[in-house]
């Protein structure tokens, strides 16, 4: 599988069958009593839950609630990959039985049906790729972005996280369409360096005005 192949959507749907076990998984690693939502804020829980689902899942048949559900998630055999010692945020977070490499990103879904301190104006979404996964980092025949969408939902007195979905996509692909827009919106690399035009600069951007380098009208981010 070692080649410059692009992963083909047959093989994506026959690894999206494996990982079907996943869809409806309550994990119990995290309960929080009804009474006290008032004090989370969605995006706060959002770190909480995709935090803790990124080290469960290399763990994943330990969240079995029964024999026979044990059974189907010992199928999916994720294991942390290989990393230096210290190395946190090293890329992929995976590596698969198969030999397919995946970088998971979570989506929190908000349960508009629990009591949560929502702000008052509504806050984007936010999954985005870290900027030192670049195009000579990824294999086009293995890395795949692993989506899952995680939802709180009540079971009695307690809320627990529950993956309610999840999404399979090409990692070059993904990569690519992060640097297109990125340039599309007048931003560019210097070096390994994303360089992003800042708000009081897209006037000039979008009036065809050239930018000045450095900080000036282009600002580094961490993450795009």
């Amino acid at each position: 599988m070692k080649n410059d192949d692009p992963i083909t959507t047959v093989q994506l749907t026959q690894i999206r069958q494996e990982f079907e076990p996943l869809v409806g998984l309550r994990i119990t690693w995290l309960a929080l009593p009804e009474i006290a939502l008032l004090g989370f804020e969605p995006s706060q829980l959002a770190v909480i839950v995709n935090t803790l689902l990124d080290a469960a899942l290399p763990q994943i048949k330990m969240l079995a609630s029964s024999p026979e559900n044990r059974e189907r998630l010992e199928s999916i055999r994720l294991e942390k990959a290989p990393r230096s010692i210290g190395e946190r945020e090293a890329y992929p977070d995976y590596i698969h039985k198969s030999g397919f490499r995946f970088e998971l990103k979570g989506l929190f879904v908000d349960n508009s049906e629990l009591g949560l301190k929502r702000p008052p104006t509504r806050r984007e979404p936010s999954a985005r790729i870290k900027d030192n996964i670049t195009m000579a980092d990824v294999h086009p025949s293995e890395d795949i972005l692993l989506m899952a969408a995680v939802q709180l939902r009540q079971t009695e007195q307690f809320c627990y996280p529950v993956i309610i979905d999840i999404g399979l996509f090409p990692m070059v692909d993904c990569i690519k369409a992060r640097d297109e827009r990125m340039l599309r919106l007048g931003g560019r690399w210097n070096g390994k360096v994303p360089q992003c035009v800042k708000k009081t600069s897209i006037e000039k951007f979008l009036k065809g005005e050239s930018l000045i380098k450095g900080y000036s009208d282009l600002f580094c981010q961490v993450a795009i």
